[in-house]
């Protein structure tokens, strides 16, 4: 039988705590933060050593619930590990300059944008951030003419100097209630080249020999997702940035599979390294 409350709650039991709670497995929860499930266990059980209580229901089928005390401990779980990860954060943060010009690749600033921009200024508090959000193939120019000084874009992880943030799923893209004829020449909305996106659309298709066709050429994010909704073709983006309007398509019309987008930190200067590790670690936690 659990006793009495019995030491401190360490900050790795308590991440794995609410790893499990949100992931409703232990499985699922080992997947998340890299470890084995027979690791994830032996927290969970040093965890109710120590508040004298289970913490969790488990079930036949391998779910689990919270108990009243993990109920209770959940909420001040989430408090503890906000706290600690952002004085961490402020901690570790590198010297920077007063005020730094970051670009966002639109294409992925639907969803993602609030997330890396709060990371930025849980990092950098006394920094000043020139926010632009453009297409990669402009964010890259602009960093290599030096009106940038970091840029996050979907690129290749060996150009540059840059830090991988996420491997972002690509995804086939419908209108969710147009339905758009799929037969060769496949109609593709498209921005325009140079685009990781388009390309690998292109070389995609072209491994299973389908032809498609460019039906609209957007110059922006917003135009392509209009352009879809309205039924006039398809496109491909990031998976988290399917919205309402669309829908992912793809498996009951034999398309390709698409590669996964590498999103990168680019920088210009050396001295932006440790920022650049620094933000990456903070956009990837927030992620998670």
């Amino acid at each position: 039988m659990m006793g009495a409350f019995n030491g401190d709650l360490d900050i790795d039991l308590l991440r794995a705590f609410l790893f499990v709670q949100q992931t409703g497995g232990f499985s699922q929860a080992a997947a998340l933060l890299n470890r084995t499930q027979p690791a994830i266990s032996l927290q969970i059980k040093r965890l109710e050593a120590r508040v004298g209580n289970p913490v969790f229901e488990r079930s036949r089928s391998g779910t689990v619930s919270l108990t009243a005390t993990g109920i209770t401990l959940s909420s001040y779980a989430h408090q503890i590990l906000a706290m600690h990860d952002e004085a961490v954060s402020r901690l570790a943060a590198p010297s920077i300059r007063s005020r730094v010009r970051i670009g966002i690749l639109e294409e992925l600033g639907h969803s993602r944008l609030p997330i890396v921009l709060r990371s930025f200024l849980k990092v950098f508090p006394s920094t000043s951030p020139q926010v632009q959000v453009s297409l990669s193939n402009q964010l890259v120019n602009d960093l290599m003419l030096g009106r940038l000084d970091m840029a996050v874009v979907a690129g290749q992880p060996d150009f540059m100097q840059g830090v991988s943030l996420w491997l972002e799923p690509l995804v086939w893209v419908g209108s969710s209630a147009v339905p758009v004829p799929l037969k060769p020449p496949l109609p593709l909305v498209l921005l325009p080249d140079p685009c990781f996106y388009r390309r690998a659309a292109a070389e995609a298709l072209a491994g299973i020999g389908m032809h498609w066709t460019q039906a609209c050429l957007s110059s922006t994010m917003a135009g392509v997702r209009a352009t879809v909704i309205a039924g006039l073709g398809i496109t491909i983006m990031g998976q988290s940035e399917v919205t309402e309007g669309l829908r992912i398509i793809g498996s009951e019309l034999s398309l390709p599979q698409l590669p996964p987008a590498a999103i990168m930190i680019y920088y210009r200067s050396k001295d932006l390294d440790e920022a650049a590790q620094s933000l990456s670690k903070h956009v990837r936690r927030s992620l998670n």
